[in-house]
């Protein structure tokens, strides 16, 4: 059969899919599913998991937490831990991901085809189409404030925009395009969705403007029910009129606009931490409590930001290659913080030291020599 197909070009990176999987057979960004090879039946010593209709099933019971299966599955979403059902990563063919992609790019050959969709992208800098949905989320991560709502669309000021395409990555439903190609989008987390049922008085307003149809009206209990994980466009909290939908998302750090430069490839917060700690301007912070890293991607909205001239966007040759990096004159610094406003990865900071201003990059490099040093490898220049 195959297994579990995704679209993978096209994700949102919504993470609705793996919200309903009852076994974890899928995995977003990286991507891993199961492929119904069987290779985890056959490695099964005591009989656990066996072929069922042409899917995998599984008896605990008989468990005995081996991992042998995990270790014959070619594609690694199989796993055994200590949390019951252990054995976890195979598909049963329940097709709740097919179901529930809100737009329709997860396929199961043999058992649900879905065609493939062909997207023609846009050759322009920047382009917003019609997909757009007028949720406003690309509005406040771009850096330069050159996005604005007109008739229900977003619409890009391209006197102002520095195509470091943080809102193509952030927009919940590929709507923007930046230099011709399919963004790779920010994962994120769905912290809270949740209905107050006490408030939701039924009307269905969020239910009709949802764009991929997941929220459900329940008419036993006359209220609205909310799906696990979705594209968090925020259209049904802010149109609801009574309040009564919560939506809270946190977002994976922005990516540099390409996959040249200096690229984080394997977030090993230790290994990250002493490159951090090397780094001459302060431009990787990494937060263990929240495990997060953020980075400068020399994007240049800091240096469009500068009044008195003291950021500059530059060049600078690394193995016969040209990559940008950003240049900073303390003299000319007046300390007004406006770059401080606009980095998109806030690691930027103002600072009563001799060096005014910390959290540019300046590509020297020596965090990469130190992640090797680690013979760990957590960052690459491409």
């Amino acid at each position: 059969m195959g297994g579990i197909k995704i679209q993978e070009d096209l994700c949102l990176v919504c993470n609705a899919c793996t919200a309903v999987c009852p076994t974890e057979a899928i995995e977003i960004a990286p991507f891993k599913t199961c492929i119904l090879c069987m290779n985890c039946v056959k490695a099964c010593p005591t009989g656990a998991l066996y072929e069922s209709n042409g899917a995998i099933s599984y008896n605990p019971s008989k468990c005995i937490k081996c991992g042998d299966c995990a270790e014959a599955c070619p594609t690694k979403i199989k796993k055994v831990d200590d949390r019951y059902p252990y054995s976890k990563g195979h598909c049963i063919l329940c097709k709740r991901c097919v179901d529930t992609c809100p737009i329709e790019i997860i396929s199961i050959p043999g058992v649900v085809e879905k065609p493939k969709k062909e997207v023609k992208i846009p050759n322009e800098p920047i382009v917003v189409t019609d997909d757009c949905v007028g949720c406003e989320i690309c509005i406040p991560v771009c850096p330069v404030e050159a996005i604005k709502i007109e008739n229900g669309k977003a619409v890009v000021d391209k006197d102002k925009c520095i195509y470091c395409s943080i809102c193509a990555q952030t927009c919940p439903w590929n709507a923007i395009y930046v230099s011709g190609r399919i963004p790779k989008k920010r994962r994120k987390e769905i912290l809270k969705f949740e209905v107050d049922e006490s408030k939701c008085i039924g009307c269905t307003v969020c239910v009709e403007i949802c764009p991929g149809d997941m929220i459900k009206y329940n008419r036993e209990k006359n209220i609205v029910e909310v799906p696990k994980a979705c594209p968090a466009c925020k259209l049904c909290a802010k149109a609801c009129p009574v309040d009564a939908i919560t939506l809270e998302v946190k977002f994976e750090s922005a990516h540099p606009i390409t996959e040249e430069g200096l690229v984080i490839i394997e977030e090993d917060y230790d290994i990250l931490e002493k490159c951090a700690k090397v780094c001459p301007t302060d431009a990787i912070v990494v937060d263990k409590k929240t495990k997060t890293v953020k980075m400068c991607i020399v994007c240049g909205a800091c240096t469009v930001a500068c009044p008195s001239g003291a950021l500059k966007l530059g060049k600078i040759n690394h193995g016969g290659k040209e990559y940008n990096r950003i240049e900073y004159s303390p003299y000319l610094c007046i300390k007004c913080g406006n770059c401080v406003k606009v980095c998109p990865m806030k690691t930027l900071k103002l600072t009563k030291g001799k060096i005014p201003l910390k959290g540019y990059c300046v590509m020297c490099l020596l965090c990469l020599s130190c992640a090797e040093a680690e013979k760990k490898k957590v960052l690459e220049l491409r």
